[in-house]
């Protein structure tokens, strides 16, 4: 399925518009948040399924825990996903760069309308599998995250994306 802008659509462009201004405003404040002390907590976005802002926390040189939350545009869902990644490091030259694995789970639930009440969510399983490239304070990432649907049925899909992040 293609995503159309929704300029017929006011519930579609609304959501567009919803997930541009919040991406504005964390854009701002990790801007200045790059000018600080870098660290070990990183927010920006992620643009594919789901389209959002995405976020990390290291717990190590290795271990994370990352977060999305942002709308999935193929199937007009609000979606929360999170997950453990373990990172395994690359010799580079200059930066950071890691490929990792992980494992997590996928929330989406249909959007509320005056035509259609929540009365679905999907829950799936995830994991993500993706390269991070950090050269402080900003970090590039992609990542496909085969998804094993488990509610309201059994299926399988892919998810994933790629995005940005300041880390400070």
């Amino acid at each position: 399925m293609g995503y159309d802008l929704g300029i017929k659509d006011g519930g579609k462009m609304k959501h567009v518009l919803l997930v541009v201004l919040v991406c504005s405003t964390v854009f701002s404040g990790a801007a200045l948040a790059a000018h600080s002390d870098h660290g070990n907590i990183g927010a920006g976005v992620v643009l594919g399924k789901p389209t959002g802002l995405s976020g990390k926390f290291w717990l190590s040189r290795k271990d994370a825990i990352d977060a999305a939350l942002g709308w999935n545009f193929e199937e007009d869902l609000f979606a929360l996903q999170a997950g453990y990644l373990y990172n395994h490091p690359i010799d580079v030259s200059s930066g950071f760069l890691a490929v990792y694995i992980g494992a997590g789970g996928l929330f989406e639930a249909v959007s509320p309308s005056d035509e259609r009440p929540i009365d679905k969510i999907y829950l799936s399983g995830r994991i993500p599998l993706g390269l991070e490239y950090i050269y402080e304070p900003i970090s590039f990432f992609v990542e496909v995250d085969p998804l094993l649907l488990l509610y309201p049925g059994l299926g399988f899909e892919f998810g994933g994306g790629v995005g940005f992040r300041f880390y400070f």
